[in-house]
This record gives structure tokens, sequence and C-alpha cells, in this order.
């Protein structure tokens, strides 16, 4: 049998960050007159960009934030307008599901934008990103509950609070994706268990490993029943 795992949507599949980030810089002329259009450096044309650009960079009032949000779900179906963390991951994803057997849910605390409910619009991100039949869940509250109640072997997510619900609250593992330095994460993290990976990439290479021990252990206990 194999791995029955949940994945976050936004900051572990999907860029949301980026996107928050472009939509604000052409919202709010104070962040254009601040940062004015300029030439690339020599040499640099067509290069890709050192760090991924977030919210966080522009440092938003409270006020602010409150404005983007509310213009940005005005937008019809926002959520399947959205970039994967990384090229190609939901079809690898599909790829594994499939090769490997995987139950994989995508779960998400997204607000409802303008158009589709806010599950029909993730499923159709991710159906027209490569994933068939997608299973998302709308989920509030404890993400470790969710995992136990859903019997799940495993949760990937990009929050250290969601990771460590799930290490304190459920028997599942907890893979945290965090592309930063380790050193801002606090110590509950590394010593409740979670696997902290620098992309959802790594992290679903930690699922195949994980699900290689699971079926090792499977065909160990299924020789001892038979006296092998």
């Amino acid at each position: 049998m194999g791995l029955r795992v949940a994945i976050d949507l936004d900051g572990t599949v999907a860029d949301l960050s980026r996107a928050m980030h472009d939509i604000a810089k052409k919202k709010f002329r104070k962040l254009q007159d601040a940062d004015p259009a300029a030439p690339p450096a020599e040499g640099t044309e067509g290069a890709l960009p050192v760090e991924r650009p977030t919210l966080r960079d522009l440092e938003l009032s409270a006020s602010d934030l409150d404005r983007l949000w509310t213009h940005v779900l005005k937008q019809r179906n926002f959520w399947t307008t959205l970039d994967e963390m990384e090229s190609g991951v939901i079809a690898r994803i599909q790829q594994l599901a499939d090769e490997r057997r995987w139950e994989v849910l995508f779960i998400t605390t997204r607000p409802l934008a303008a158009g589709a409910t806010t599950q029909v619009q993730s499923q159709e991100w991710l159906a027209a990103k490569g994933f068939r039949h997608p299973s998302v869940y709308v989920v509030k509250g404890s993400r470790g509950r969710v995992a136990t109640a859903l019997d799940l072997d495993a949760v990937v997510d990009d929050r250290p609070e969601n990771c460590l619900d799930v290490a304190t609250e459920s028997p599942a593992k907890a893979l945290l994706v965090w592309p930063g330095s380790t050193d801002t994460l606090g110590p509950g993290v590394a010593r409740h268990g979670v696997i902290v990976t620098p992309s959802i990439g790594a992290a679903l290479d930690e699922l195949v490993q994980m699900d290689r021990v699971k079926r090792g252990g499977v065909v160990r206990s299924i020789k001892r029943l038979f006296g092998k």
C-alpha cells in the first residue's frame, strides 16, 4: 500500500507570494515611485533572479495589506492564476502517485475569491498543471487533527507551526519546505522530528524514501507471517 499524503498549496506548490508581490507593485503608486524600472547590469541580461520576490520585501502597512487582499479577492478565479513554486512539480506529484500508488490530498486555508468556490478554483489549477482528478480540502484549525482524522502518513507544508501541529497531534510525519536558513527555526521543529527540506522537490524525494521504508516493512511482515 502506498503513502497517504497531504500537500499544502500556497508557499509549498503554488507561488502566492510572487503573485501578491507583483500585484502590489502595480497597485500602489508609492512602490512604483520608490523602485523605478532600471536597465539590467552589464552581463546580467536574461539571468535568473537570485532570490524569489516576496510580499514581505515591500514592507506594506497593515492597512495596505488589507487593501491588497480586498483587491486580489475581487479578481475572478484568482486562485487559478498562480505559478508553480517549481516548474513541473504538480506533474511530478501525479507521476509519483501513479508509479507508487500514493493517495494524495491537497490542503489549503485559502479565503474565498470571486468566481468559483475555493475548492473548485484550486482543483482547476491543479488539473491545469497536470494532476488528474485532484482532491482539495479547505481546512480550518489544526493540520494535526486533519492528519489524524484522515489517517495520513505524511503532510508537506511551508509553515513551521502547521508542521508542529502535525508532529505533536498526529502519528503522521511532517515535512517542512523551508528554503531559508534553518537557524531561523525554533528548537521545537528539530525536537519533534520535523523533516526540513529546502524545496518541494526535495520534500518529494523524502517521501519516496519514506515509501521505500514502508514497503520494506510490509514485505518483512509478510515474510514473517509465512515463516520465511
